[in-house]
C-alpha cells in the first residue's frame, strides 16, 4: 500500500493521484470540512467523514485512472488491429496479382527477347512497348489499390524486368526477399526492412510472391510496395485529436518505434520500454514519465501481422485534466438525472459511497433534530443561546458536507457516465472506419476485375461461346476462392445478360437479363477508374435479402467503349454483424459485454445490419434523428431510451477512405454507425417524482406564546409533532417481530434497557405505498412519563417554533376515525394543500387501541 496526504490507498493511485487536479480539489475542500468536524468535537461522525473522505478521494481516482486507461487501451489496441485488418486484404492482394495471366506472359515474353545473355536488348522497341502496356496495367492497379506505392516485378535471378516507378535506377536486387518469395510454402511472403530495390527510402514494407507458368514452373517474381507510414498517419489522424497529449507507436517485437504519431516526440527508431499486454505502467523516455500502454493485435481471419505492437504513452502530468462534462453538457437533462442516480449502473465501492454519505447526514440530522427535540420546553441547556448556535453550527456543517459529498459523488457518477458515452462513440467510429475501409477494397475489386483481358477479349464478340463462358466462370471462380467474402460474382454483357458467374449453384443465371437499376449504371460509366453501388435494398441475387453490389463496366480493348460489366454480389448479412461485432467492448473472458449491441444504419434510421438479431435488415431504428450526425465524419453521443431502458449511444456518420467516397468520389452513401451500451432501467414518471421540502415560517420574533413542532417525512408525506411528545430520533436496529400480529405493528426494540414497541403509521392512516421495512428511522414517542412507543419515519425536518395562533385544530368528529392528526399549519412549502398535519400521541394510541385491540397499544 502507498500513502498520499494521511490517504491510504494502492500502490499505483498513490504514484498518480498527485497528477488528478479535480482528486486534490477535492482533498483540499474535505480537509477544510475535516477540520471543522475536528473543532465540533463530534468523534461518531468525525471518524466516519474520516473515512468517506479517503473512500471519496479514492474512487474519484479511481475513476479517473480507469477512464484514461480505458481510452488509452482502446487507442492502442485499434492503432494495431486496424493496421492487421488492412495488410490481411495486402496478403490476399499479392496472390491474386501473381496469378495475372498478362503479367506471367510479359515475363515469357521477355525470357524470349533477352535470348542466351539473359538481358533485353535496350533496342528492342517491340519490348518496350510491351513493357509500358505493362506498367500501365500497373498504373491501373495503384490508381485503385492506392496503398501501394510501387510494383515490382523481377525475373527468377533478381533482375527487374518492369516496375511502376521508374525514377528509381535499380536494375537488379540481391536481397534474399528474391530467393524466400521463389521457395517459400506460405502463400505470400511479407518482409519489413530495408530492400534493395528500394534505394534511399529506409525500412519499408513490401509483400512477395512468386509467379508460376501454366506448368506451376516457378519464372519470376512479383512485389507490392506498402504505403506503410502514410497509412499509418491515417490510422493515427483517427485515434488523436489536436488537443491530445497522447503519442500512439507501433513498435516491433523489441520495443523499437515502427511509427509514432509526433516524431518529434517520441521518434521513429527510438526504443521504449513495452508493457504487458493487461497493464498500464509509468515509464520513463527521456526525462518524462509516460503513463504506458501495450496491446498486441487481436488477428484477423486467423491472420496476425507481423508480429507487432500498438502501443501509446501519455505524459503523466497531462494524462488526467480533461474536461468530463463537456460530454454531457447537449444531453436531456432528465433523461441524464434518471441515470446519474442509478446505483446498478456504478460497481459496488462506488455504490457504497452515497449510501455511506447519507448515513452519515442522517446520523448528524438526527442529532441535530434530537438537539433541538431537547432544547424544547423544560429540557433547555443552561445556556441555550451557546447551545442553539452550537446546533446551528453543527446544521451548517452538515449541510456543506452534504454539498460537498453530493457534487463530488455527481463528480464520480460524470465520470463514470461520459466514460461510457466516449467510450461508444469512439466504438462507433471504429465500426464506420472498419466499414468504410472494407467497402473501399470492394469497390477497388470490381473495377479491377473489369480489367481482366479475357473478359475484354471475349465480350468483344456479340456473343460469347459456351467455352467463352466457362473459361470466365473458371476465372470468377477463382477469384471468389480467394475473396470470400462475396457470395457471387458475374459478369454481363452490353445487354445486361449474364454470361458467367463464380459460383456453380448460380448458373442459372447464365443467359438471363439482369433487371436492376444498378445494371444501365455500370454500363453508362466512362472510364476505368468508375464504378456503381446499388441501393441498400433486396435482390434476387441474394436470396432476396438486403445487401450491395457494386459494380464497374469492361471496356472494349479496341476502343470502343462499354462491352459489359462486372457485379459482385457482397455477402452483407454476416460481413456487416462481423464488423459491428468486431467494434464492441468485451469483458475479461472475451464475450461482448451485456447489454452492448451495435447497429449500420442509413440516414433516415433504416437498419442495414447488427450485431446481434434484435433488428433486421430495413427494421427503423425507432430513435430520433435529430439526436444523429448530419455531416461526413461527424460524431456524437447521447443517453437515449429504447425499451425499458436508458443506453449510451455513440454515433458516427462515414467519412470514406482514401479515395473511396473522397472529394473526386462521385459516390456518396451516409451510413452511420450506432454503439449502444445499456445504462439502467427506465423508471416512470411516479418513481422519479421527489418530495419537496418542507417550508415553514418560524415565529420565534412573533409576539405571543409559541411553541416548536417537530417535523418529520413518511413516505410522500410531511407531518408534525410537539417537541413535548417527543423524547427522541433513534437508527432503526435490532427490530424483533412478533407472530401473529398485523401490518401496523412493526417488531419491537431496545430503547434505554427495555423493549418498545414500533409502529407503521403509514398503515394506520390507510396509506400502505412505503413499506416500513425500507426506513432507518424511529421516532419515540411518550404516552406518558413511562410509557413510550416509536413510529417509523423516512426523514427528518426542522423544528420550527410557530405561534399557536397557527394552530388550527381538527376536531375528532371532522377528522374521522382513521384521522391521526389534531391540528393543521399553513407551510410555505410548493404543495397542492399547503398544509402540515400535527399528529397527537393520544390520537394515534386511540387508532392503535382499535386496530389491535390493546394487544400492543402503548401502554
Amino acid at each position: 500500500m502507498g500513502h498520499y496526504k494521511n490517504i491510504e490507498l494502492d500502490e499505483r493511485l498513490a504514484a498518480v493521484i498527485r497528477h488528478m487536479n479535480s482528486v486534490e480539489e477535492y482533498r483540499e475542500i474535505l480537509q477544510n470540512l475535516q477540520s471543522t468536524w475536528d473543532n465540533l468535537t463530534l468523534l461518531g461522525q468525525r471518524q466516519a467523514f474520516q473515512q468517506l473522505s479517503s473512500d471519496l478521494l479514492i474512487q474519484l481516482a479511481e475513476e479517473t485512472l480507469r477512464k484514461t486507461v480505458l481510452e488509452m487501451g482502446s487507442k492502442a489496441q485499434v492503432a494495431i488491429d486496424m493496421l492487421v485488418r488492412n495488410l490481411f486484404e495486402r496478403t490476399a492482394d499479392i496472390g491474386f496479382l501473381a496469378t495475372d495471366a498478362d503479367i506471367s506472359n510479359f515475363i515469357v515474353l521477355s525470357e524470349k527477347a533477352a535470348g542466351p545473355s539473359g538481358e533485353v536488348p535496350a533496342g528492342d522497341e517491340e519490348f518496350r512497348k510491351i513493357q509500358q502496356i505493362l506498367r500501365q496495367r500497373f498504373s491501373e492497379y495503384v490508381a485503385k489499390y492506392s496503398v501501394y506505392s510501387d510494383i515490382i516485378l523481377l525475373d527468377t535471378s533478381g533482375q527487374v524486368l518492369a516496375r511502376l516507378d521508374e525514377t528509381i535506377m535499380v536494375s537488379r536486387s540481391a536481397d534474399p526477399l528474391v530467393e524466400r518469395a521463389l521457395k517459400t510454402r506460405e502463400a505470400y511472403i511479407e518482409n519489413y526492412g530495408e530492400l534493395d530495390l528500394l534505394p534511399g527510402q529506409g525500412a519499408a514494407l513490401v509483400y512477395a510472391y512468386r509467379v508460376t507458368d501454366g506448368s506451376g514452373q516457378a519464372i519470376g517474381v512479383l512485389c507490392l510496395s506498402f504505403r506503410f507510414q502514410d497509412e499509418m498517419e491515417r490510422i493515427f489522424a483517427d485515434l488523436n485529436s489536436p488537443e491530445d497529449w497522447s503519442v500512439v507507436l507501433l513498435l516491433d517485437e523489441k520495443g523499437k518505434v515502427l511509427a509514432s504519431s509526433d516524431a518529434y516526440h517520441l521518434p521513429v527508431g527510438a526504443t521504449v520500454q513495452r508493457v504487458p499486454s493487461s497493464a498500464c505502467e509509468i515509464v520513463r523516455f527521456g526525462a518524462q514519465e509516460y503513463l504506458a500502454i501495450t496491446r498486441h493485435a487481436a488477428g484477423y481471419q486467423g491472420y496476425m501481422g507481423p508480429g507487432w505492437h500498438g502501443h501509446v504513452m501519455l505524459p503523466v502530468h497531462h494524462a488526467f485534466n480533461k474536461d468530463v462534462s463537456a460530454v454531457l453538457k447537449e444531453l436531456d437533462g432528465s433523461a441524464l438525472a434518471e441515470v446519474m442516480n442509478s446505483a446498478s449502473l456504478f460497481g459496488d465501492a462506488l455504490r457504497a459511497i452515497p449510501k455511506k454519505a447519507e448515513h452519515i447526514q442522517r446520523d448528524l440530522n438526527r442529532s441535530v433534530w434530537n438537539g433541538n427535540v431537547r432544547q424544547s420546553g423544560g429540557k433547555k441547556a443552561l445556556n441555550p443561546s451557546f447551545a442553539k448556535i452550537l446546533l446551528w453550527e453543527i446544521s451548517n456543517t452538515g449541510a456543506r458536507t452534504k454539498e460537498v459529498f453530493e457534487r463530488s459523488i455527481a463528480n464520480l457518477h460524470e465520470t463514470v457516465v461520459s466514460s461510457i458515452l466516449q467510450e461508444c462513440q469512439f466504438l462507433a467510429s471504429l465500426a464506420i472506419d472498419i466499414m468504410d475501409r472494407n467497402l473501399y477494397e470492394r469497390a477497388n475489386d470490381c473495377r479491377w476485375w473489369a480489367l481482366t483481358s479475357t473478359f475484354r477479349e471475349l465480350l468483344e464478340n456479340e456473343s460469347v461461346t459456351q467455352g467463352g463462358q466457362a473459361l470466365m466462370s473458371s476465372i470468377l471462380g477463382t477469384i471468389n476462392g480467394l475473396y470470400t467474402v462475396y457470395t457471387n460474382l458475374i459478369v454481363f454483357d452490353s445487354q445486361g445478360r449474364v454470361v458467367a458467374v463464380s459460383q456453380p449453384t448460380e448458373s442459372a443465371l447464365v443467359g438471363e437479363t439482369i433487371e436492376e437499376e444498378w445494371i444501365p449504371q455500370v454500363l453508362n460509366i466512362n472510364d476505368s477508374q468508375g464504378y456503381t453501388v446499388s441501393d441498400f435494398s433486396p435482390t434476387p441475387l441474394y436470396a432476396n435479402r438486403f445487401t450491395y453490389i457494386y459494380g464497374a463496366a469492361i471496356f472494349s480493348l479496341k476502343g470502343k467503349g462499354s462491352v459489359g460489366g462486372v457485379g459482385i454480389v457482397f455477402d452483407s448479412e454476416p460481413q456487416f454483424a462481423a464488423m459491428l461485432r468486431d467494434s464492441l467492448p468485451r469483458d475479461t473472458s472475451g464475450k461482448i459485454r451485456d447489454g452492448c449491441f451495435g447497429v449500420f444504419i442509413d440516414e433516415l434510421g433504416q437498419v442495414i445490419a447488427c450485431s446481434d438479431e434484435r433488428y433486421k435488415p430495413g427494421d427503423s431504428l425507432g430513435i430520433a434523428l435529430t439526436c444523429l450526425p448530419k455531416n461526413m465524419g461527424e460524431a456524437t453521443s447521447h443517453v437515449v431510451r429504447l425499451g425499458g431502458h436508458y443506453f449510451a449511444m455513440g454515433a458516427r456518420m462515414s467519412a470514406g477512405y482514401r479515395e473511396y467516397k473522397g472529394e473526386h468520389d462521385s459516390y456518396r452513401n451516409k451510413v452511420l454507425a450506432l454503439v449502444f451500451m445499456r445504462l439502467c432501467e427506465a423508471q416512470n414518471e411516479k418513481t422519479n417524482q421527489t418530495l419537496a421540502p418542507l417550508a415553514i415560517r418560524s415565529d420565534h420574533s412573533v409576539e405571543g406564546q409559541t411553541l416548536e413542532i417537530a417535523t418529520f417525512r413518511v413516505g410522500n408525506r410531511w407531518f408534525g409533532l410537539r417537541t413535548s411528545q417527543v423524547v427522541e430520533a433513534v437508527e432503526m436496529c435490532d427490530m424483533a417481530a412478533a407472530p401473529g400480529s398485523g401490518k401496523e405493528f412493526v417488531g419491537y426494540m431496545i430503547y434505554d434497557g427495555s423493549p418498545v414497541p414500533v409502529y407503521d403509521i403509514n398503515v394506520l392512516s390507510g396509506d400502505e405505498e412505503t413499506q416500513a421495512d425500507a426506513r432507518q428511522i424511529v421516532v419515540i414517542l411518550k404516552k406518558n412519563e413511562t410509557d413510550y412507543f416509536g413510529i417509523v419515519v423516512d426523514g427528518l425536518g426542522g423544528i420550527p417554533e410557530i405561534n399557536i395562533s397557527r394552530l388550527k385544530p381538527i376536531p375528532h368528529v371532522v377528522a374521522g376515525q382513521n384521522s391521526l392528526g389534531e391540528a393543521l399549519v399553513a407551510t410555505e412549502s410548493e404543495r397542492e394543500d399547503g398544509l402540515l398535519i400535527v399528529l397527537g400521541v393520544d390520537r394515534i394510541a386511540e387508532r392503535l387501541a382499535e386496530l389491535i385491540g390493546g394487544a400492543k397499544e402503548p401502554n
